[in-house]
């Protein structure tokens, strides 16, 4: 099943307070400096991809 974002909005996401991405496209770039959090927005969007295990 493909999934298409067009809007992001992170909260409380590791080292991510509060960050929201809007007009979102097909292939989007994370460009910056280190420990800047692009690792950790990739992350998140793999968290809500993933389903849930049942068995924990």
């Amino acid at each position: 099943m493909t999934r298409n974002l067009e809007h992001l909005m992170i909260q409380q996401f590791r080292g991510l307070k509060n960050l929201e991405m809007s007009n979102l496209g097909t292939i989007n770039l994370l460009v910056g400096a280190n420990n800047s959090g692009k690792t950790s927005v990739l992350e998140a969007i793999a968290t809500y991809c993933r389903p849930l295990d049942p068995k924990g």
